[in-house]
């Protein structure tokens, strides 16, 4: 017959995941004891190593350490380790999802999480794990700068529009001595959905649709970044293949980029000017192989086309620009402008 001790525990474990934030006044309540006793055998259970503890004071959040739902908060330190936030809370999950689902996980959770820590300027991070049916769902939350404003303080750029449009393209760091500017682009292209919130707009690529978009997002807090990973339990999705799509085969380097254009407009004005071009090609000269997707695209001007595919062809003639998705008067304009840039370089 079980000791109460060993009920009040059992409890615990059993209705921990539906009440990780009042677990001790459940408990006390149902078995009449005071908080001070659960605390007790909570303690207990922590020691272990059955029952995660995470958060501060008002705030704790209690889940299991084999749970696919919980919540864990950390400080953001010099000392913050990612790989040990992953192996200590999340390994577990290896043999219950499949591998290629796991090592994408592994890879985007540790990724976002060492942005937090190096990027965000914040103190704390949280992050958390839940399964809704089949999906999976990774979320890494930090309370710094917000990441479109950090990234437009640092390249001067217009607004937060134009930073998600940036980053979207890959290679683009605000600490480029230690980061390549990989991991987002990568991270975003490996789960079925990614969401990027922060400083009021939302950056959402849709994998399994093939779309990406930008939106408005209100926030009670526009100072600070959250990301969310989605992923079916039975995608088949390889995360050694998204590497190799954007890598050269022969350099094994990361030279390859998709991008969509649309996403560079602001508000309801045109690809027509030079300018505009630029916002477009901004750094684009660190890839070797450039495709443009004009998915969403009505029209395109003269001096916008001249500038991508004669000015900055000639100024990069080792670089190789594509484009898909144009309708017929995209298409048209641009053919016509490779027409023109080649007649006047032979001439």
């Amino acid at each position: 017959m079980e000791t109460r001790a060993e009920q009040i525990r059992q409890f615990i474990l059993e209705n921990v995941e539906n009440h990780p934030h009042d677990l001790v006044a459940v408990t006390a309540k149902h078995f009449g004891v005071t908080r001070t006793t659960v605390h007790r055998h909570l303690s207990k259970l922590i020691e272990q190593g059955e029952v995660l503890k995470s958060g501060r004071k008002n705030k704790v959040v209690y889940s299991l350490k084999s749970s696919f739902n919980k919540e864990l908060t950390f400080p953001i330190t010099p000392d913050l380790d990612e790989s040990k936030i992953w192996s200590d809370h999340f390994s577990f999950l290896r043999g219950k999802i499949p591998e290629n689902v796991y090592w994408i996980c592994e890879y985007g959770f540790t990724e976002m999480v060492n942005n937090a820590k190096d990027h965000s300027g914040g103190k704390t991070v949280v992050v958390r794990s839940k399964r809704s049916g089949d999906t999976l769902e990774l979320f890494v939350w930090d309370d710094g700068i917000g990441v479109f404003r950090k990234i437009k303080e640092a390249f001067h750029l217009d607004d937060e529009k134009e930073s998600a449009f940036q980053l979207s393209k890959g290679k683009l760091t605000t600490d480029a001595a230690n980061h390549s500017g990989e991991g987002i682009f990568f991270t975003s292209r490996a789960f079925d959905r990614f969401t990027l919130v922060a400083n009021g707009l939302a950056y959402i690529r849709d994998n399994e649709q093939d779309d990406w978009f930008l939106e408005r997002r209100v926030e009670k807090n526009n100072s600070s970044t959250l990301v969310l990973m989605e992923i079916s339990v039975h995608s088949t999705r390889e995360l050694n293949a998204i590497f190799k799509r954007y890598t050269d085969p022969e350099t094994d380097r990361f030279d390859r980029t998709h991008i969509v254009v649309n996403l560079a407009l602001s508000g309801e004005e045109r690809f027509v000017s030079r300018s505009q071009a630029k916002r477009v090609l901004f750094q684009l000269e660190k890839f070797k192989h450039i495709v443009l997707d004009f998915k969403g695209v009505e029209a395109v001007g003269q001096g916008f086309v001249d500038e991508v595919f004669r000015v900055f062809k000639n100024k990069h003639p080792d670089i190789v620009i594509d484009y898909i998705n144009a309708n017929d008067v995209v298409d048209f304009m641009i053919r016509r402008g490779i027409a023109t840039a080649q007649g006047r370089n032979s001439v």
